[in-house]
């Protein structure tokens, strides 16, 4: 009989936290990472419209983190006299840095949200 409540006991917690997710189809977040040549204006495009400009964005510096919608995302940036747009697909339960990298290019690095 105890080994049954015992089975029992260790069964149900097994499953409490097996069956325990953080992320329930949540917003993607995102933030800038300015590791450029210089200064930078960032004007990011969510797929729902919505438009955030980030102005003179200090070499070396991060953004605050934002929530956008899920989906295609348009990134534009001037720095150094070049301008440039590059399009990004947000998933959901996705954290992203976009990072503008030392050849003022930009890289995308994901991390899932368990």
């Amino acid at each position: 009989m105890r080994t049954t409540i015992l089975l029992f006991a260790l069964s149900l917690v097994t499953l409490l936290a097996t069956s325990c997710k953080t992320c329930n189809n949540d917003d993607p977040t995102a933030r800038i990472i300015n590791n450029g040549t210089g200064s930078a204006d960032v004007q990011i495009k969510g797929a729902d419209g919505d438009i955030v400009q980030i102005s003179d964005l200090a070499k070396g510096s991060i953004s605050s983190t934002k929530k956008y919608v899920p989906g295609t995302t348009t990134v534009r940036f001037k720095i150094g006299g070049e301008e440039k747009t590059e399009s990004i697909s947000l998933t959901s339960c996705t954290n992203y840095d976009i990072t503008i990298n030392s050849d003022n290019k930009l890289i995308v690095f994901s991390q899932e949200i368990d």
